[in-house]
């Protein structure tokens, strides 16, 4: 299952959950409007207990990913991060510069250069501390990606096997 995490002015219906349903991969998309970063992790944890997810998430909600992953990697199959906000302070991510990948699990992260949102330089950060399971690509495009779609699918059909 593919688990989508939006952003924090994003939804369900918006341009990239619409995009990772032409995928042909069983969807989830819970709407996280709203909500604190400590209710969206509970939202997706639900989600996820089952295991084998591919969880993507975008910008605050690659942070919730991000976060959910650290706390239980053996539930994903593989990370994609779409712009993350991983150096957002909210509780329960009280110290940003500790967050990291967890061991043995893939993560690819695609984020645009000319991102005046959430600066690049967070998610080259994270890569750095998480080590060689991390793969960031960087991406001649804004916050919001959307000149970079094609860019995610590959991403996540890689890390789901498919491509």
């Amino acid at each position: 299952m593919l688990l989508f995490a939006h952003g924090l002015e994003g939804s369900p219906q918006g341009a990239k959950a619409r995009f990772l349903a032409t995928l042909g991969l069983p969807l989830a998309v819970p709407d996280l409007r709203g909500l604190p970063l400590a209710a969206r992790i509970a939202i997706l944890d639900a989600l996820s207990r089952r295991g084998g997810v591919l969880l993507v998430g975008s910008s605050y909600g690659g942070l919730a990913a991000a976060l959910l992953a650290a706390r239980h990697p053996a539930r994903f199959r593989g990370l994609v991060l779409c712009a993350p906000a991983l150096g957002w302070a909210e509780p329960p991510n009280d110290d940003p510069a500790a967050l990291a990948a967890p061991p043995g699990l893939a993560v690819t992260i695609l984020h645009g250069l000319r991102d005046e949102v959430v600066p690049i330089e967070g998610s080259r950060a994270y890569r750095d501390r998480s080590g060689p399971g991390v793969r960031l690509v960087e991406l001649d495009d804004d916050h919001l990606l959307g000149a970079s779609l094609e860019a995610l699918g590959a991403a996540i059909l890689d890390l789901a096997g498919r491509r």
